[in-house]
């Protein structure tokens, strides 16, 4: 049996509505940082960054991490932020956790050993209000 297009909308407005699906990480509290590289067209350093940057995501405290490029589309996105290297978003339980991110030694030495490769950072954090 072949089924129309009006069919299938017929069938799927009986169906039950699920506006959103629960995040498998709540997303208390987000550390986004964006990375300009001091030398963009430099792979070796470029992939320096990105290895350094996929580690810290691997602390204990991180609930959960990104590390990303900037997406390049064929349509215009006037209010998109593409200029940058490197994104990177982690998510934690709480201030306290970042807090423990911020001062933890291998993050002290992620800056240490990598600043050298980025010209600008960016760092935006956002928390979800309290109800």
């Amino acid at each position: 049996m072949s089924t129309t297009r009006r069919d299938f909308i017929a069938l799927a407005s009986t169906l039950p509505f699920v506006a959103s699906a629960e995040p498998s990480t709540k997303m208390t509290f987000i550390h986004h940082v964006l990375f300009w590289a001091k030398n963009p067209t430099s792979t070796t350093e470029t992939d320096q960054l990105f290895r350094a940057l996929k580690s810290l995501g691997t602390l204990p405290m991180i609930a959960s991490a990104h590390v990303g490029k900037p997406i390049v589309t064929d349509f215009d996105k006037p209010v998109t932020e593409a200029s940058y290297t490197f994104s990177v978003v982690l998510v934690f339980d709480s201030t306290e956790k970042e807090k423990e991110y911020l001062y933890h030694p291998l993050h002290k030495k992620f800056i240490d050993e990598n600043k050298h490769l980025w010209g600008k950072v960016q760092v935006i954090d956002s928390q979800e209000p309290a109800a």
